[in-house]
């Protein structure tokens, strides 16, 4: 069964959820609550998490840890594993490991190379995805002995030079080697933008998509856009994909429009995993 998730931020506040990270405790509480069954964890700094109090609170509130995110440690410490700057490099590499090791230890939820790889770098682009591949493999081979998987995440132009489609991250995936723990988190924000087919996106990675983020086309609540979901949800299935559906939209046009309106978002998307209106 498909789990239903979100975005929460436990150490740094987040453009794409509606609580503070001071606020987490009642945000888990709020998805209780609206009967989510999954929660995504931003993290930016992995071994200051207290395990045994977050097992204990998703224990509470039936949550499953489904994603960890760790784009914020590029905010936070400026660490990306495309940089020209071994140290830099380097440090980055220690955090994917940590964020690995909290992983293993909160139920093995994938960990997102998303921003963490580098954003609108200066350099060129064929040297930086060197940095890169050089930098994520030793991550892979980290991740593989601890039982989890790493899952890149195709993000837009305007936000980053490296992956933008999920065909370059099926290349890229390639280029590795196509390691057992690799996979992809399909965004049908990033999709509707820099695919020019979503359905034929998502066919094209098939097994490989081990995530997916819901968001529409203005990147708020999926149903207050232009994108088919209907027709995204079909290909899914189609390729057997039985993950979590986590929800990562801007808090637009306000908290209250988010907090108000997520349940029924959900139940939507919900209806169309489970009902055969795919």
């Amino acid at each position: 069964m498909n789990k239903i998730s979100q975005t929460i931020p436990l150490q740094y506040d987040s453009v794409f959820s509606p609580f503070r990270a001071a606020e987490s405790d009642a945000a888990l509480d709020f998805l209780a609550k609206a009967k989510f069954t999954g929660v995504e964890i931003a993290v930016a700094s992995p071994c200051e998490i207290d395990v045994d109090a977050l097992l204990k609170k998703l224990d509470i509130c039936n949550l499953t840890a489904t994603t960890i995110s760790t784009g914020q440690a590029y905010v936070a410490d400026g660490l990306y594993l495309s940089s020209f700057d071994t140290d830099v490099r380097n440090k980055a590499i220690e955090i994917i490991k940590g964020h690995v090791d909290l992983s293993a230890q909160i139920g093995y939820p994938p960990v997102t190379i998303g921003l963490l790889r580098g954003k609108l770098e200066k350099g060129e682009k064929v040297k930086l995805l060197e940095n890169l591949r050089l930098a994520i493999i030793p991550c892979f081979e980290y991740a593989q002995k601890r039982g989890v998987t790493l899952q890149i995440e195709p993000i837009c132009q305007n936000e980053t030079i490296l992956i933008n489609t999920t065909y370059e991250a099926i290349e890229f995936l390639e280029l590795l080697g196509n390691p057992q723990n690799a996979g992809i988190l399909y965004d049908t924000y990033h999709s509707n933008i820099e695919d020019d087919d979503m359905v034929k996106a998502v066919l094209a990675a098939g097994k490989r998509i081990t995530n997916v983020h819901l968001a529409d086309s203005h990147r708020g609540l999926p149903g207050y856009g232009g994108i088919d979901f209907a027709a995204v949800v079909r290909a899914l299935r189609s390729v057997g994909y039985n993950g979590a559906y986590a929800l990562e939209t801007l808090v637009t046009p306000n908290k209250e429009f988010i907090n108000e309106h997520c349940y029924e978002s959900v139940i939507n998307i919900e209806g169309i995993i489970k009902a055969g209106r795919c």
